[in-house]
């Protein structure tokens, strides 16, 4: 009976013993399996960096991305191109000009207002000169410019020469060079003849000495 139970003793150890071989067996497979998931991984990561196909994980939390504008060599050129400042406007009345045409006109229609008498100045009158009645502007500088410049557009001032019927009239008004202007037409009747010729006033500085605006005659 004793040698029975020593046998079953000796079998249960070597079972024992068996099944613990065994399951250390298993567990150092599962290890080495283990190991070699990691340094095939590791081989890949450092693959994929080496070949640049590694790529940052994006995150799927943040809004869609802005594309953000870029702008072309013409776009700059065009933002950085300074438009031309526009010619500066005559800013004195002085530097209006007669045109040739007007000058023509004007001695024409001198020449035809000139009458011949022994008792004027020179031996010649000059009917193509206005003349008004005593006023407030009568003996100021500039004075028919600045009566013309307070009359209406329309306005018509009639007087009576030595030979001939003259007439000043307003006929429009507007700006010249950025200044206030008025156009006239001066015109002398005398024997079923008759003569015109334009007129302008414009209201400014005369001059770079001046300091107040005024109507002044530019022809």
């Amino acid at each position: 009976m004793q040698r029975i139970l020593c046998a079953a003793f000796a079998a249960t150890a070597l079972l024992i013993s068996a099944h613990n071989a065994n399951a250390q067996g298993f567990l150092k497979r599962l290890a080495d399996r283990a190991v070699e998931k990691v340094e095939q991984n590791t081989e890949k990561l450092v693959d994929d960096v080496i070949n640049g196909s590694a790529r940052p994980r994006a995150d799927k939390s943040s809004n869609d991305e802005v594309p953000v504008q870029v702008e072309t060599s013409q776009e700059a050129a065009s933002a950085q191109t300074v438009p031309e400042a526009p010619a500066p406007k005559a800013r004195y009345i002085d530097s209006l000009k007669t045109p040739p045409d007007v000058e023509a006109k004007k001695a024409e229609y001198n020449k035809f207002g000139e009458v011949s008498c022994n008792d004027c100045e020179g031996g010649i009158e000059l009917d193509g000169r206005p003349t008004f009645p005593f006023d407030e502007f009568s003996g100021r500088y500039n004075e028919r410019a600045k009566r013309a410049g307070s009359w209406p557009v329309g306005y018509i001032h009639r007087w009576q020469g030595r030979a001939s019927k003259g007439t000043l009239a307003v006929t429009a008004e507007e700006r010249v060079d950025g200044f206030p202007c008025r156009r006239l037409e001066y015109r002398l009747e005398r024997g079923g003849a008759s003569v015109s010729r334009p007129g302008l006033i414009c209201l400014g500085l005369a001059n770079s000495s001046s300091d107040v605006e005024n109507w002044h005659e530019i022809y």
